[in-house]
C-alpha cells in the first residue's frame, strides 16, 4: 500500500507501516515476474563472483568463525551462519560489478537485500514466497529513504549500496521475521546507526565490502529487533539521526513524487557490461556508432566522450592499472567498446586493461567533464575518424524495462546466467537451474530454489 502523504515528523514509522502492508498475495503480475529476474541474476552474479579474489577471501572469514552451518555460501560447498553467508554472498554478489542497480535505492539493491534474504530465508526454512514478499518489501523502504535524504550523501562521499542497502537488508530481514510496525521501527533505527560505505574504495575490493557490510549488518538489525533489542522508533529522522547526520537535502516527500503508486521493485535496471553503471552509455553508444557506420580502429582519429563533471570521482580513472580499477574507467570502457570484444567480466580483468591493443585505443579517447549535463544523463559520444568525419551518438541506459518487453529481459538474463556460471558449475547445472526459476513455484523451499544439486 502506498503512501500517499509524508512528513518530517513520523516519518520512520510511515516507511515501516508501508513495507508491513506488502503481501505476496497482493502482488501484481508483473511485480511477481520483476522478482524473478531479480533472484536470477543475482544467483548469477554471486556464483560467478564465488570464484574471484575477493569472493574466496570473504568464504574463508565466514567460515573461520565456527558458527552454525545452516545458510549457503553460494558457489561453494560451504555454510555459515546467516550473517555470515550473507556477507560472502555479498561479496560475490558485487565481485563483477555486474549485478543489479537501481536510480531510486541509490545504488545496487539485490547484493544486499537479497543476500541477506536468503540467507536468513534458509534459517527460518521459509518458502520462496516469503522471500520474494520479503525482497519487495526491502526494495520499497529502501527507495524510499534513499529518495527522501536526496543527493547530498552520494556527493559527499557515501556509496548508496553500503548506506541504503543496510535498510534495505534489515527492511527485508524484519518482514521475513514478521516483525510487527514497532519492530521494524526499531529494524530501521538500527540500521541507521550502522550503515556507512565510502566512494574512496571505488576500483578495490572495499567497494564490495560496502555491498557486504550492507547485507550483513541489515540482518543484524532485524534479528537484535526480534529479540526486543530497543531503539528509538525516529532513527531516520529524528534529532541527531539518519537524515540530520548524513544528509543536507533530506525530503520526506520526494520519495511520492518520483515513485508515486509503483513499487521500487520496478526500478530494478540489470547489467549488459560488467563495469560501473556510468560507463555503461559509452559502450554503448560507441556500439551503436559502430553498428550504423563502416570503420575500423585504424580509421579513428579521435574519441570524445562528455560525461557530466559528477562522475569524474565515479568512473573516470584515466590508466587503470587492474581490472577492478578498468571497470570505473570511462576510457577503459570505450577501447572495449571500440575493439568490438565483449564487455563480460574478461572485458575488465588484470590482462585486459594492460593489452596493448586497448592502451592504444584508449590514448585516443578523450573524457570532457561537463556541469550543465546531470549525473545520470546519457555521454555524448563524438568519434572523428581520420577523413574527417564526426560520429555522434548518446543512449540512456539508466530504463526500466516497460513490463511489455519482460520477456525479452528474461531471455537476455537467461544467457547472461548461463554465460556466467557455466564455468562455475558446469553448462547443463546452469540451464537446469534457468529451467528450475522458469517455472518458479511460491511454495517450494528457499534452499531447494538456489541449491546447485539437481532438483
Amino acid at each position: 500500500m502506498p503512501v500517499t502523504e509524508i512528513s518530517p515528523e513520523g516519518f520512520t514509522t510511515q516507511v515501516a507501516t508501508e513495507i508491513a502492508a506488502i503481501r505476496h498475495a497482493d502482488l501484481p503480475p508483473h511485480a511477481l515476474t520483476r522478482a524473478k529476474h531479480v533472484l536470477l541474476d543475482w544467483l548469477g552474479v554471486v556464483i560467478a563472483g564465488s570464484v574471484e579474489p575477493t569472493g574466496r577471501i570473504a568464504q574463508a572469514i565466514a567460515t573461520d568463525s565456527g558458527s552454525r552451518p545452516v545458510a549457503t555460501i553460494i558457489g561453494t560447498h560451504l555454510r555459515s551462519s546467516p550473517r555470515d553467508a550473507a556477507l560472502a554472498n555479498a561479496i560475490a554478489a558485487h565481485a563483477l560489478d555486474f549485478d543489479d542497480s537501481s536510480l531510486w535505492t541509490d545504488g545496487h539493491p539485490s547484493a544486499a537485500i537479497v543476500s541477506a534474504t536468503v540467507a536468513l530465508g534458509e534459517m527460518v526454512d521459509a518458502t520462496t514466497a516469503q522471500v520474494v514478499e520479503a525482497i519487495v518489501a526491502g526494495l520499497q523502504g529502501q527507495a524510499r529513504i534513499a529518495l527522501a535524504m536526496g543527493p547530498s550523501a552520494y556527493e559527499n562521499g557515501f556509496h548508496g549500496t553500503g548506506v541504503y542497502g543496510t535498510f534495505g537488508a534489515a527492511g527485508a530481514s524484519a518482514r521475513l521475521l514478521n516483525l510487527d510496525i514497532d519492530g521494524i521501527e526499531r529494524t530501521y533505527t538500527l540500521a541507521a546507526t550502522q550503515a556507512s560505505g565510502l566512494r574512496r574504495v571505488f576500483g578495490s575490493m572495499g567497494k564490495h565490502l560496502n555491498a557486504a557490510k550492507a547485507a550483513s549488518n541489515g540482518l543484524l538489525a532485524a534479528q537484535l529487533a526480534s529479540k526486543g533489542f530497543t531503539a528509538p522508533s525516529d532513527g531516520i529522522e529524528g534529532r541527531q539521526g539518519f537524515a540530520w547526520t548524513h544528509s543536507t537535502t533530506f525530503d520526506p516527500s520526494r520519495p511520492q513524487g518520483v515513485m508515486g503508486d509503483r513499487l521500487a521493485i520496478e526500478s530494478v535496471l540489470f547489467k549488459r557490461h560488467a563495469s560501473c553503471h556510468g560507463t555503461h552509455s559509452s559502450i554503448d553508444g560507441i556500439a551503436k556508432l559502430r553498428a550504423q557506420n563502416a570503420f575500423t580502429e585504424g580509421d579513428i582519429a579521435d574519441v570524445q566522450l562528455y560525461v557530466s563533471e559528477k562522475v569524474a570521482d565515479i568512473c573516470c580513472i584515466s590508466d587503470p592499472a587492474t581490472g577492478l580499477e578498468g571497470k570505473f574507467s570511462q576510457r577503459h570502457a570505450a577501447s572495449v567498446a571500440l575493439a568490438g570484444l565483449g564487455t563480460g567480466p574478461e572485458a575488465f580483468s588484470d590482462e585486459s586493461v594492460h593489452d596493448p591493443r586497448l592502451i592504444a585505443l584508449r590514448q585516443k579517447v578523450a573524457v570532457l567533464l561537463e556541469s550543465d549535463r546531470a549525473m545520470t544523463a546519457p555521454t555524448k559520444v563524438a568519434i572523428t575518424l581520420l577523413n574527417g568525419d564526426r560520429l555522434e551518438a548518446e543512449v540512456d541506459v539508466f530504463e526500466p524495462t516497460p513490463d511489455a518487453e519482460l520477456p525479452a529481459e528474461w531471455k537476455a538474463l537467461e544467457s547472461k546466467f548461463v554465460a556466467l556460471t557455466s564455468p562455475v558449475i558446469g553448462s547443463s547445472a546452469a540451464r537446469a537451474l534457468v529451467e528450475r526459476f522458469t517455472h518458479l513455484d511460491p511454495e517450494s523451499k528457499i534452499s531447494q530454489l538456489l541449491s546447485l544439486q539437481p532438483a
